[in-house]
């Protein structure tokens, strides 16, 4: 009795595992290929896959504190080319982002923006059903760009600052050179 019990409960596990570990219908994982600091991605769907959810992952990395923008858009082309995108979304390091949806219905436009994205890997989710007739597709950009330490912000105030405090001595001075000004000082 108690093994068949074991054996209930260890099948009714690796069932939820199941599950849980593929919601999507079709589900892909691909890394980001970039050029200077931006990376273009995009899924296509074709006839046969009307109806399945899907959920498009990209993954990158990130050497320092960085921010991050980030756009998708699907458009439909006659109920033949069609996608419902529910979410966009990115994970990494404990946080979740969730884009915001700009525009909805035959255009669909998301928006995602972050800073302080901190060193690490994090990946970039797009999630859906396909609607059309004959599949659907999306297409989408990243850009991320270091975002500056406090230290090289406040050398870079500093010197702005010396060089203001010059040109105000510059133009108190009437623009005299360094010589007559001294000459000036210095008795004959």
């Amino acid at each position: 009795m108690k093994k068949l019990i074991g054996s209930l409960l260890l099948a009714s596990a690796l069932v939820a595992i199941g599950s849980t570990a593929s919601a999507a219908d079709l589900e892909r994982t691909r890394t980001l290929v970039w050029t200077d600091s931006t990376s273009t991605f995009n899924a296509r769907y074709g006839d046969g896959t009307t109806g399945l959810s899907f959920l498009e992952n990209f993954n990158f990395s990130v050497d320092g504190s960085s921010s991050v923008s980030s756009a998708v858009v699907s458009i439909a082309l006659d109920g033949l080319s069609r996608l419902g995108i529910d979410s966009f979304t990115l994970t990494g390091n404990g946080q979740t982002y969730t884009g915001t949806s700009l525009l909805n219905g035959d255009t669909q436009t998301f928006s995602l923006r972050t800073n302080g994205l901190s060193a690490g890997l994090y990946t970039l989710s797009v999630a859906g059903t396909i609607l059309g007739s004959g599949g659907g597709s999306f297409a989408g950009n990243i850009s991320v760009a270091p975002v500056p330490e406090a230290s090289t912000t406040a050398m870079m105030l500093g010197g702005l600052g010396l060089v203001g405090f010059a040109a105000y001595r510059r133009r108190r001075n009437g623009g005299k050179s360094e010589s007559q000004q001294h000459n000036q000082l210095m008795p004959a």
